[in-house]
């Protein structure tokens, strides 16, 4: 069991750290700095860095070493990456990134759902928009609401039957998660948009469904817009490892 937690903690301050900027791109790390930073063996330091190769952060290289990669290498959508993001500088950044990208998503989501979902998914996900409208009536009921709304946009994925769609519910889980839920006016009017959004999916009626997720993320969007304000910008960095011959 401390193995287990030095590992998640020596690899959390490394992936922090390489999206912060202190380790710098093109700067070398090694097993033994690990080993003897954090009191881990070679095999939990290997571990570690497998991880964040995986994740395009590093790239090992014979007679060169571990090196920090471009930003442009990264897999920005893997849950590690977008929590280390949301914790630095780039807060903003990612909340809007991320914001973004599920106004794109959601309407076709809503829309799969519709076509695709199990007999059990439409109604829970009734079942959910429920509980949505219930707990917005009772400002002091935060947690449960913020609960029911995960759960919602969670199933909401999942009864799509695409993969790739169920795959990004592991980003809205973890940003809801840490940041909260992205309603931009918590209350009846925002908690009605859910109970269209599952009746459309409970009735199978696609084209309804889209429009009514669409109505949601355009709100959701125009309020995370105005709270993040202009986008953060970030310098560009080459697209592949400029250190590579």
């Amino acid at each position: 069991m401390a193995t287990v937690h030095l590992h998640h903690a020596a690899l959390d301050a490394i992936g922090q750290e390489i999206v912060d900027g202190v380790r710098p791109v093109g700067s070398v790390l090694t097993l033994a700095d690990l080993e003897q930073r954090f009191t881990v063996s070679r095999t939990v330091a290997r571990e570690i860095m497998r991880i964040l190769e995986s994740l395009g952060m590093v790239r090992s290289r014979r007679r060169v070493g571990i090196t920090i990669r471009p930003r442009s290498n990264w897999n920005v959508l893997d849950p590690l990456v977008v929590g280390w993001r949301l914790r630095g500088e780039e807060h903003d950044r990612v909340l809007l990134d991320v914001t973004e990208l599920r106004a794109a998503l959601q309407p076709m989501a809503a829309e799969l759902a519709a076509r695709n979902a199990t007999p059990e998914q439409r109604e829970r996900l009734v079942e959910l928009a429920d509980e949505i409208v219930r707990h917005s009536r009772r400002p002091e009921n935060t947690a449960a609401l913020a609960e029911a709304e995960l759960g919602f946009h969670m199933l909401l994925l999942r009864a799509t039957a695409n993969e790739l769609f169920a795959g990004f519910s592991g980003v809205v889980r973890l940003v809801e998660r840490l940041d909260g839920p992205q309603s931009p006016e918590p209350g009846l009017v925002w908690a009605e948009r859910y109970r269209r959004i599952a009746a459309a999916v409970a009735a199978g009626d696609g084209e309804t469904a889209r429009i009514a997720a669409r109505a949601q993320v355009a709100q959701g969007l125009a309020g995370m817009t105005a709270r993040v304000g202009e986008r953060p910008s970030i310098a560009e960095q080459p697209s592949s490892d400029h250190w590579s011959v």
